[in-house]
């Protein structure tokens, strides 16, 4: 099926998992958000690929309004129960595609968007579109897996991500991200890196991926050469740490 048929399907069946998911649930970009939210009080924020909606939440106490915007209607549902329980009324949903979002240009202050890139078949469209929703001199926050500096790892990361995931599509370098805000016309703020750590059961369980895929992966990662295996962190139960880089850029 087409890749964006597929990522809905994907999303659609595992949506509830992410709303508990300690990844997404928590981490340092999401006070990151928050104070750059604060400081910049927007009028109309907008969520891309929102998933379970945690940047929106993060986000959403500072701003006049905020869509929160995904693919899959299992989770918008997930994240309007969840505003509900929160009392954020002021959150609305919106189904759509990063490639084709439903606003007029120049209509929106600040756009988060927190590990969903590494599904988007063209980051560069993707890009195009939030830079063309963006006010000038509007903010960009972004958080997403990373793809590794060494080609020895990145080559093994990439191949267990799209086994376990297949709407995975490439974890991006942080040098390629900030080549290509700007060549979006994006002026990058600030960029940092961090570390976080899967635990395999619970990763695999999220994306729902078969037993013999998860056997493979397995095996990839226990027979990594010794390099690869000390970079990721690997450890008996599988478990590694997963490079995320987060960029602040503006419109």
């Amino acid at each position: 099926m087409p890749h964006k048929d597929a990522v809905t399907q994907q999303f659609d069946r595992t949506a509830e998992s992410y709303r508990t998911s300690a990844v997404h649930a928590q981490g340092s970009d999401l006070a990151l958000f928050a104070r750059h939210a604060q400081a910049a009080r927007p009028q109309r924020a907008l969520d891309v690929g929102c998933g379970a909606g945690h940047a929106a939440y993060a986000v959403a106490p500072f701003c006049a309004g905020i869509d929160a915007a995904d693919a899959s209607e299992a989770m918008l549902a997930v994240v309007a129960d969840e505003a509900r329980r929160r009392g954020l009324a002021h959150l609305r949903t919106v189904c759509a595609h990063v490639e084709q979002l439903p606003y007029p240009d120049r209509s929106v202050d600040l756009v988060t968007c927190r590990y969903s890139a590494h599904h988007w078949a063209d980051l560069g469209a993707g890009l195009r579109e939030i830079h063309r929703v963006l006010r000038q001199g509007g903010l960009f926050l972004v958080t997403d897996s990373a793809g590794a500096d060494d080609a020895l790892t990145d080559t093994h990361m990439q191949t267990v991500e799209i086994l376990r995931d297949r709407t995975h599509v490439r974890s991006y370098r942080l040098p390629e991200w900030e080549e290509a805000l700007r060549q979006h016309g994006f002026t990058v703020e600030t960029s940092e890196r961090m570390r976080v750590r899967l635990t395999f059961a619970d990763w695999v369980a999220r994306a729902q991926t078969p037993a013999d895929r998860v056997t493979i992966i397995r095996d990839i990662l226990t027979e990594a050469p010794a390099e690869v295996r000390s970079r990721l962190d690997v450890q008996n139960d599988g478990s590694f740490l997963l490079d995320v880089v987060t960029l602040v850029a503006r419109a």
